[in-house]
């Protein structure tokens, strides 16, 4: 599936790359060129400015949260 985004800081329409579930991921916008984070929710998707979101809806933050503790 992909979805039909706008740039949150230039407001230029894209089209995502194809996904298959509901982890957010980056994507650079091809006008501006910079980075930003589409969420895929229940009926659509959330768009975030990079550093904004929360860290639950971050890819990098959420892979930290959700990484190895590293206890046994």
């Amino acid at each position: 599936m992909s979805a039909h985004v706008h740039c949150p800081y230039c407001s230029v329409g894209q089209e995502t790359a194809e996904y298959s579930d509901y982890r957010p991921f980056y994507v650079n916008c091809s006008d501006c060129a910079r980075r930003f984070i589409v969420e895929p929710v229940r009926n659509g998707v959330v768009v975030y400015r990079d550093g904004e979101a929360p860290c639950c809806s971050d890819p990098e933050c959420r892979e930290t949260e959700m990484g190895d503790s590293g206890q046994d």
